[in-house]
């Protein structure tokens, strides 16, 4: 299934080069009357459709129409329904999304929002927002539908227009949580397990036009953890955060409640805005799935989200004495937030862990041993800076893959290398351990903490063997990373040529 998808994913992508743009005026006190309620121009329209229904849904596919001179589309999420989610987001006035689970196991057994479509309003005017479904199907193929293309009798949906008037300028709200224009706000997943995990992976979803990712940290236990602040893969024209950590030999104990990730953001304009959580997978040392697809499959285990915002717009007051506490306190907790969240620079520069110096080269090399033939494979190459949560005073400067047939590169992301492989008559014969994957950098800022770490996406044997899948791993395989600062050089690995 993951070959067809990439098949399918490079069809989205060409479609999301056809990009419509919009102009959005300032606020006035214009009106608009959106699914029957009254909204002043320039405020926020949420369009919500939820389902509850028994069978587990394999399948979905549905338009959201909208008329773009009325409405500005602002950000659509489908939550539950994450497995390889492609939405097109680039045609005036549409949204157009389809989402497979291979298994069959989008679950809605109990009501879970299904899509939510975010909007501003651009014009005053009388408008309407709609839904039509394609494609609703069960695990068995069979559809949910009616047919008038309607939910039949075995789905219950509930759909949802509200409306909110204009925030004030210098203040923006997020999961109703009010902040300051120009400050920032962490994001807290906190998590509570009976048992010790060995790995967890997961999203951030939030709204693009109010937020800027600023930095990330996840709790670990020796190896440590690596986020992408701006991961526009997984979610296809769609700026997110993800995160990954994986560690069998230092387990991580979760028994009383603690903070499993943390993303910090700048608040860069006002407005209403949502951060939200999916935690793709969540397991114990015997790799047993705690949870899987953000739903919970072990009692016990709870997860709670919170936002904390370093400053919060003070109230309108009508006295002095008022206005000179109200100033105190916001003080105090501007001050308290901000240490609690931003780390102190380090007094050394190290890579990996490893004190280097300014001009210095160092080279990270991952070697890589599987017991079967192997057909195809997929992975990342992240780098950055962890003391400013992005790649300043580093530069990726050479990166060479093990000379193969149907491999390719691509470099050009920021913080990030992708290398993906298929062959399938010539497999790959990682079954002496041999480097597969090298990449050089120069540091170039002092006192920052870099790092550059390697992570199998997909990797398959010949014989449908999955050694990882997802990201998640299947069956073992050895995958060994070093950083050296000394020159090296070698004649098993070239450097790409193309994309």
């Amino acid at each position: 299934m993951k070959k067809i998808l990439s098949v399918v994913l490079s069809v989205v992508i060409l479609m999301s080069m056809m990009v419509t743009g919009f102009t959005v005026g300032a606020a006035s006190t214009d009106k608009a009357t959106i699914n029957g309620k009254e909204v002043s121009v320039g405020s926020k329209v949420t369009y919500k459709i939820d389902l509850k229904t028994a069978s587990k849904i394999e399948s979905v596919q549905g338009v959201v129409n909208f008329d773009s001179n009325v409405l500005k589309l602002d950000s659509f999420t489908m939550p539950n329904t994450t497995s390889n989610y492609l939405p097109n987001t680039n045609i005036a006035g549409e949204v157009h999304y389809a989402a497979y689970s291979v298994d069959g196991d989008f679950d809605f057994s109990s009501q879970k929002n299904y899509i939510t479509a975010e909007f501003t309003v651009i014009k005053a005017g009388t408008s309407s927002i709609t839904h039509n479904y394609e494609v609703l199907d069960d695990a068995n193929s069979k559809t949910l539908l009616d047919s008038n293309k309607k939910p039949n009798s075995s789905v219950q949906e509930t759909t949802n227009t509200t409306v909110g008037e204009v925030v004030p300028s210098d203040t923006a709200i997020i999961n109703g949580v009010k902040c300051k224009v120009g400050s920032t706000v962490t994001f807290n997943v906190w998590v509570k397990a009976p048992r010790v995990a060995e790995d967890y992976q997961g999203r951030v979803f939030y709204t693009n036009d109010i937020l800027t990712p600023k930095s990330a940290s996840g709790k670990s236990n020796g190896a440590s953890a690596m986020y992408n602040l701006h991961d526009t893969e997984t979610y296809p024209g769609k700026d997110i955060v993800s995160y990954t950590w994986m560690d069998f030999r230092h387990p991580v104990d979760f028994s009383t409640e603690d903070k499993m990730v943390s993303v910090t953001f700048d608040v860069t304009a006002s407005g209403r805005g949502t951060i939200e959580s999916y935690i793709e997978c969540f397991d114990d040392i015997d790799d047993n799935y705690m949870i899987l697809d953000g739903k919970i499959l072990l009692d016990g285990v709870t997860v709670r989200t919170e936002v904390v915002p370093s400053e919060v717009p003070p109230e309108p007051t009508t006295t002095s004495s008022t206005t000179a506490t109200t100033s105190s306190t916001t003080a105090t907790t501007a001050t308290t937030a901000t240490t609690a969240t931003t780390a102190p620079r380090p007094s050394k520069t190290t890579f990996n862990g490893k004190e280097v110096k300014v001009g210095e080269e160092v080279t990270v090399t991952y070697m890589i041993q599987a017991d079967k033939l192997c057909e195809d494979f997929q992975g990342y190459f992240k780098y950055g800076n962890k003391t400013v949560g992005d790649t300043t005073g580093i530069e990726l400067t050479k990166f060479s893959l093990k000379n193969m047939p149907g491999t390719m590169v691509n470099t050009d992301p920021a913080g990030k290398a992708v290398f993906t492989g298929s062959s399938f008559d010539k497999p790959y014969d990682f079954r002496t351990k041999t480097q597969f994957v090298t990449a050089t950098f120069k540091v170039t800022k002092a006192n920052c903490a870099y790092f550059a770490e390697a992570e199998m996406y997909i990797l398959s044997a010949v014989d449908g063997t999955d050694y990882v899948n997802q990201g998640v791993v299947k069956n073992p395989f050895t995958w060994d990373g070093s950083t050296s600062t000394e020159p090296t050089t070698t004649s098993s690995t070239t450097k790409p040529s193309g994309d």
